[in-house]
Parts: structure tokens; sequence; C-alpha cells
């Protein structure tokens, strides 16, 4: 990289890490080979990038297996003890919350499954990884969630035709305390490992665990109001009242996942922000063709870059490995793939738009 690019790029990347970074870079310039040195910019990417909101590798892989075995133990305690209230209270909004923690189980060993296989690497069979196994994964969990909702409705409206009373009231109040103790734990947990990694599966796993704290706080309000005399109608009531919740978490689940497996585009600012890296280099004179997708927690990017036709094969070849570690530098883990062009050379009609 010549020194006024060099300097014009720090100046453009405002972290200190990054500017390090760069700077580190540089100096490989002039000590090492070209495969050498761009074999360094890359790892060095990968360092600074775990430190950014995503982070990749050794460290994302154990992050998903933290959350996927606290989300699937979560779920079996609570179902084992919600079993046993339910037998003690004969409640039927504690035995709505018992199906959904047991439709939880299930969704939490799609989950498991799902992280399982997109975090193995690419193959001969799937060159581009295993990243659409989260979102078959988020699919299947809004079914899940939707077969919940429609039992809990089912069950809210037969107590409100035939009443019955709430036993042992506080047995229930106490089990449901335990679930929400436990639940907002869990939540904690998913939270962090979301933001860490933006794994669609946990955060439709998360999604199910948003909607237990809700219906297990409900049904600790339903239970201790059906004990008092003429509170009967509090316990299908609040039943009910979870399902419009319900059904609004599966449209946002089904619709990212419907994204994800129908490739379509990232978010428009993220776009932006890719075309505006790019040409932020000083040797990129354009880009156009820019085509994205999600690859499970991560995008797919194909772009063309046009550069100045008297630049050797080499040179274009490490611009292109600048631009990738710029654009990479601030999503990690996209996977890129950049064709260059030569100023004045048109294969053909462009795509319509800038880019």
């Amino acid at each position: 990289m010549h020194t006024k690019g060099l300097t014009a790029h720090i100046e453009a990347v405002s972290p200190p890490q990054d500017r390090l970074l760069y700077r580190f870079a540089a100096y490989t310039n002039a000590t090492v080979s070209r495969p050498i040195r761009t074999r360094l910019k890359r790892l060095l990417h990968m360092t600074a990038g775990a430190g950014g909101p995503m982070v990749t590798g050794r460290l994302r892989r154990r992050l998903l297996r933290l959350a996927t075995y606290a989300s699937v133990s979560t779920a079996a305690i609570l179902v084992a003890i919600k079993i046993w209230a339910w037998q003690a209270t004969d409640s039927v909004s504690l035995l709505s919350s018992l199906v959904d923690s047991t439709l939880d189980v299930l969704g939490s060993l799609i989950t498991f499954f799902a992280v399982t296989v997109s975090l193995k690497p690419a193959d001969k069979e799937h060159r581009f990884g295993h990243g659409k196994a989260e979102g078959l994964a988020a699919l299947a969990q809004s079914l899940i969630i939707a077969a919940s909702a429609i039992f809990v409705l089912k069950e809210s409206v037969e107590r409100i035709l035939s009443p019955a009373v709430v036993q042992n009231a506080p047995i229930g109040v106490t089990v449901m305390g335990i679930s929400v103790a436990m639940t907002l734990l869990l939540l904690g947990i998913q939270r962090y490992v979301r933001r860490q990694t933006g794994s669609a599966a946990i955060e439709a796993d998360a999604m199910h665990y948003r909607t237990d704290l809700v219906i297990n706080l409900g049904v600790a309000a339903a239970i201790a109001a059906a004990a008092w005399p003429g509170g009967w109608f509090a316990d299908p009531l609040v039943a009910a009242a979870v399902i419009a919740y319900l059904l609004f978490g599966v449209w946002k689940i089904a619709k990212h996942a419907l994204d994800i497996l129908m490739d379509r585009e990232i978010p428009d600012q993220d776009r932006e922000t890719m075309i505006r890296l790019a040409e932020s280099h000083p040797r990129v004179l354009d880009i156009h063709d820019l085509k994205t997708r999600h690859g499970g927690s991560n995008y797919i990017v194909q772009f063309h870059v046009l550069l100045d036709a008297g630049l050797s094969l080499a040179e274009a070849h490490e611009i292109l490995d600048e631009v990738e570690i710029r654009i990479q530098a601030e999503f990690p883990g996209c996977e890129l793939l950049l064709h260059p062009d030569p100023e004045g050379y048109r294969s053909g009609p462009r795509e319509p738009g800038r880019a």
C-alpha cells in the first residue's frame, strides 16, 4: 500500500486498534513478501474483529454451545417442576405454560441441532457452508410457537365454558416464581451470545423464552387471583391473553427465517456501509453489481471493483485484499467475492442502479 493511501485509510478508520492494525500492515509491506503479507493482514483482521460487535471462530462456537446447553437444561428443569405443579393445582393456565415449556424443549433441541450443523465448515457438497440451517431452525420454531398458541386458545375456551377451581394456589405461584427467575437468567445468557454472534437460531430460541417470561408472570397472577372467591375467570383469561404475544413472535421469527432461506438482500444500511468502505480505498474508482444475501449469521457478498487499467494482476489482487479487510473489519465473518474490472472496460449491460 502506498504511503498516501495508507495515511488516508488510517484517518478513515476511527478505532485505535484498527489504526494500529493498518500501521502494522504497512510495516509488513516493506519487510515480507506479498503472499505472507496478505495472510498477516487477514490474521490481524480476525484478531481485531473478535473484539467488535460479533465474534468469529472458536470463541463463536463456544458461545453458541453455551447458549444451547443452557437453553436445553433450563427447559428440561421447567418441564419437570411444572408437571408437578399442574398435578397439584389443576390450573389450565399452568397447563398451557407446561405445554409451552415442553415445546420449548423440542425447540431447544432443534436449535442445538441447527447450531451444530451451521458450525460445520464448508465442504464439497456445501461450498457456502451450512449457515442456512439456522434459518430452517428458526422457521421450525415459529411453527412450534404457533402450535403452542392454538393449544392455549383451546384450553382457555374450554375452561371458560366449564369453570373449575384452582387448588393449592401457593404451590403454583411458587413454581411460577422459580420459572421466572430461571428464564431471566437464561435470557441474559442468550442476549449476550446473540449480540456477540448474530445467530438467528439463538434469537429464535430467545423469543421462546421471552414469551415464557410473559406467560409465567401471567400464570402466577392468574393462579393467585383464582384462589379468591369469584376469581376463577382469571385462569382461562390470562391463558388466552398470551396468544396475541405468541402469534406476534411467530410472525417476526418466520419472516426473518424466510429472509435467510430466500436469499433476501441484506439491510440497505449495511449495503451502503459496504459501498462506502470499498470506495474509500484510494485506488478504487468505483464498484458495481453489488449482490448480497444472508448466510445464516453472516453475510455473503459479491461485487465488481473498477480499477486503473494500467495495474498489474498482482497489484489488483492486493487492492482487492485490502478492500476485503476493510469490509470484514466492519462485518466479521462476511464472505466476499470481488471481481476486478479495468477502467473503460464493459463486458455487457450492468445491473440497474449505482451498485
